[in-house]
């Protein structure tokens, strides 16, 4: 296994194919062009997010099948020590250029091999976004059939070729007002830099409390970390009401996905509908920056599966913090489940049976997943 220099934290390993050359430094930045130029390529895979989350204790590996004219796929598995011994997680992969049923079964068996030669007592695997892989693929390969809790099963998306006129004709009459009411009432959208993310962070930690969840990273160098490893495919935006901040958007862009991965809002000016302006503007500028989609990140899975288009909302999903995406001309996308496999034919039972029971998953959801 050799040491990828430019890439501090990573070790890569590439399976020989004929023809092959050995430059590993190579292979890295052609694995990220892979990734940007494949539909089912998402950051999470990419060598720049396995470089924030070694910041945050994780160990990142990636493991390429070269062929002599590219990539036929590959997959970044990071690993870490837990409380429950020592765990992986691959995060929307493995990525191949085809997925035939004749490319799946030896990459889901690659994935495992790599799992027992690190030793882990689990993996969680989730396929990308837009994979046929299938659960029953990955439970012929020993993957149990179970829920992993903690790992986002569903997602909002909004097309966004087209720019400002094709996004307003997708908007809901209700979120178009808001809009236009924001910018009466003194709303402002500006964009921040790297300095400013301590401001968006607190905004971020006032979102959380309200929602009960724990913040993701914990702390403000978390995000100085993703922004130095993503910039310039990073923007931060900031909707401010008579000179004061009251909310912000991150976004990161990989191939044509711009990705609203973190918000905050400090509950100040809810007359106003910044929010809505700052979402808006957010997906314009999405648009100028060459995305055709912006993914707002999660959905409930069980609202997502009963949204049907051209339907009116019912009253729980319009009750709901996803109806604000909606409304914004986002709609629901089911995604991939996220599957645990354990080496050790032993555990495997007693793993299945804790993951059966919410209040012993969701710990380890939080060893695994975070």
């Amino acid at each position: 296994m050799s040491r990828v220099g430019e890439v501090v934290g990573f070790e890569m390993q590439v399976a020989r194919s004929p023809g092959c050359g050995d430059a590993v430094g190579q292979v890295a930045s052609v694995w990220e062009e892979f990734l940007e130029q494949n539909p089912r390529g998402q950051f999470q895979q990419s060598l720049r997010w396995g470089k924030v989350k070694v910041l945050d204790g994780w160990s990142a590996e990636v493991q390429v099948w070269p062929r002599p004219e590219g990539i036929e796929g590959g997959f970044m598995m990071l690993h870490k020590t837990s409380r429950f011994g020592r765990v992986g997680f691959v995060n929307k992969g493995p990525v191949l250029g085809e997925e035939t049923q004749t490319a799946v079964a030896p990459a889901i068996e690659s994935v495992c091999r790599k799992a027992r030669a690190l030793r882990l007592c689990a993996l969680v695997v989730q396929p990308p976004d837009q994979s046929r892989i299938r659960t029953e693929d990955m439970v012929r390969h020993g993957f149990l059939a179970v829920r992993v809790p903690g790992v986002v099963d569903a997602t909002a998306m909004c097309r966004v070729e087209g720019g400002r006129p094709a996004i307003e004709a997708q908007m809901s009459r209700s979120a178009s007002q808001n809009c236009r009411q924001a910018l009466r009432r003194g709303v402002e959208i500006f964009e921040g830099g790297r300095h400013d993310l301590p401001v968006f962070f607190d905004l971020m930690l006032g979102s959380c409390r309200r929602q009960g969840a724990r913040p993701n990273p914990g702390r403000v160098e978390g995000l100085e970390g993703l922004w130095d490893a993503f910039a310039p495919d990073v923007r931060l935006f900031f909707a401010r009401v008579h000179g004061q901040v009251v909310a912000g958007l991150l976004l990161i862009r990989f191939g044509k996905r711009c990705t609203f991965w973190k918000k905050g809002w400090n509950e100040r000016a809810p007359e106003t509908h910044a929010n809505a302006l700052l979402n808006f503007q957010a997906m314009v500028e999405a648009a100028e920056w060459g995305c055709d989609v912006v993914d707002f990140v999660a959905m409930d899975r069980r609202l997502a599966e009963h949204w049907q288009p051209g339907q009116t909302m019912d009253d729980e999903l319009g009750q709901s913090r996803h109806a604000f995406n909606l409304r914004l001309g986002a709609r629901p996308v089911l995604l991939p489940r996220a599957q645990v496999y354990v080496p050790s034919r032993v555990l495997r039972p007693l793993v299945g049976f804790l993951l059966s029971r919410p209040a012993l998953a969701r710990r380890i959801e939080g060893a695994i997943v975070r």
